[in-house]
């Protein structure tokens, strides 16, 4: 299930780096949550239609976010606290919200993202991790297999899944997004998915790739 939540219009220019600020509006929202610090079973996008100025984002218009998870009593308390408590940060404040069922889902999907896919990969007797991009052709292959394995964990098993990045998309790009001052490069870029209808609906709610958690690979 599916919330898209409407914002009214800021009122003080959105900074570049404001992730982390939308972080704290969730788990806000989320009040006592036993759920912390386990595998995220929900994801989130962006905040979506704004424009671009010169020290950040505007949003004239108001905005839009998407939050998503197979677990219903997450989605409860996440309705329960903005209504609790309705504030984001810089003017923003919900007006709205709009419940959204899973899709039909084919055997085969295009996905564009809501917010961009990080995924990472251990590298063995390093401290840091390699971040993956469509631009590695390793990332399709690994993508999946981590996929598959987060998958089992939560019960689905499902090896007809594959997992690609559409790199016909034209608009294709990394991006590097500053958590708390750690640089993530992420893709901007669809994905094309084969698997069954309960794995779609598992990735179109709880995300793709790495920190789903924190804000990323939220699927549209």
């Amino acid at each position: 299930m599916r919330l898209k939540i409407k914002l009214t219009k800021n009122k003080i220019t959105i900074p570049f780096d404001y992730q982390h600020k939308l972080v704290g509006v969730i788990h806000k929202w989320f009040g006592e949550n036993k759920e912390h610090g386990k595998q995220s079973l929900y994801s989130f996008s962006q905040l979506l239609g704004g424009e671009l100025i010169e020290k950040g984002f505007s949003f004239p218009n108001g905005a839009a976010l998407y939050f998503s998870s197979t677990n219903n009593d997450l989605l409860t308390k996440i309705y329960n606290g903005i209504k609790s408590d309705p504030t984001l940060f810089n003017g923003l404040t919900v007006y709205e919200i709009d419940m959204i069922s899973e899709p039909a889902f084919g055997n085969r999907e295009r996905f564009s993202l809501l917010s961009p896919l990080f995924f990472k990969q251990k590298i063995e007797g390093k401290k840091n991790s390699k971040h993956l991009t469509f631009e590695d052709d390793e990332t399709d292959k690994l993508l999946t297999e981590s996929t598959k394995k987060r998958l089992e964990f939560n019960g689905i098993s499902d090896e007809t899944l594959k997992i690609k990045f559409d790199r016909s998309y034209q608009g294709k790009k990394t991006k590097v997004i500053n958590y708390r001052g750690v640089g993530n490069k992420c893709s901007v870029c669809p994905i094309i998915v084969e698997a069954k209808f309960e794995t779609m609906a598992f990735l179109w709610n709880n995300g793709v790739g790495h920190s789903t958690g924190i804000g990323f690979g939220c699927l549209k």
